[in-house]
């Protein structure tokens, strides 16, 4: 009898192996509260049932965009709690700057909450681990390996593809309005995109934990460099600074044209870091050819 009970339980244990392994395996139903997991489970192949603000995430992150069949499940801040359970996620993810939900999140599927920039440590590699846990979470190792690389080779073809004279230090910005400008720096996803293409930063101060400063622009008056500036232009912004005098002669300094580019999320993983070194090689290479 002993010897059939210990058959019995090795066969149920390998049943509920089994059994654990499958639902690992099979497709699951995972939400993104974040877009920076929004584009991570994308560039892994990955559709999430839900996703916050797409119709925003579609003009700021664009690429890779929301497929249609992701329910809009309302704000990252707040998102639309009776929705999202109407979807029965199997997973949610979520960035700790948002953690205050995590309490009723987890009575409607589990969470993880993980973030890249909270710590003041962006780089490559940061990038790299937070890829990996979210796949690690759905059983999705494989796919992450597979996005690394892909992304790890684009970055090296852009960057033999940049001319081959000295660059100018590039300074970018995004226009809050028409006087005040987030500048980024050290521990920001530009900052990382830069690194892997060999580009240096001109801006020289301190940044937050997000990777930038906010301030005003004639705080960028004396720094060498070339301006980038990230799209989109606040209301009414384009056409005061064609008649602003600073900023006009913020340009003339710099002896350089402005760089202007598409919106790229700001504050994303490794496919908004390789969207925006593609979005800065390009300028590049058109302005070398100009």
């Amino acid at each position: 009898m002993i010897v059939h009970l210990i058959k019995r339980l090795r066969l149920t244990t390998l049943l509920l192996c089994l059994s654990s392994w499958t639902l690992h395996a099979e497709p699951q139903r995972l939400v993104s509260i974040d877009w920076s997991h929004t584009e991570t489970l994308l560039g892994l192949g990955v559709t999430p049932v839900g996703a916050t603000q797409k119709t925003a995430y579609n003009a700021w992150v664009k690429e890779p965009s929301i497929p249609n069949e992701s329910v809009d499940i309302g704000l990252r801040t707040q998102p639309n709690l009776e929705r999202l359970a109407e979807l029965k996620p199997d997973h949610i993810f979520v960035s700790p700057a948002y953690q205050y939900h995590q309490a009723r999140l987890e009575k409607i599927a589990p969470v993880t909450a993980i973030s890249i920039y909270a710590d003041g440590k962006a780089n490559w590699q940061a990038l790299q681990d937070f890829t990996n846990t979210m796949a690690s979470a759905i059983g999705k190792e494989d796919a992450a390996q597979q996005l690394i690389t892909r992304s790890e080779n684009t970055l090296q073809q852009l960057k033999a593809s940049l001319p081959a004279k000295p660059q100018a230090d590039l300074l970018i910005i995004q226009f809050m309005d028409a006087r005040h400008v987030r500048v980024f720096g050290q521990n920001s996803m530009f900052q990382i995109a830069l690194n892997q293409l060999g580009i240096k930063n001109a801006w020289p101060g301190d940044t937050n934990a997000w990777g930038f400063a906010l301030v005003g622009i004639d705080s960028l008056l004396e720094i060498k460099g070339q301006f980038v500036v990230v799209d989109p232009l606040p209301a009414g912004a384009k056409e005061h600074l064609e008649k602003d005098q600073l900023w006009q002669y913020l340009i003339k300094q710099s002896g350089h044209p402005v760089l202007r580019i598409e919106p790229v999320w700001s504050f994303g993983a490794i496919p908004s870091t390789v969207r925006f070194a593609t979005l800065i090689t390009q300028a590049m290479t058109e302005q070398e050819a100009n």
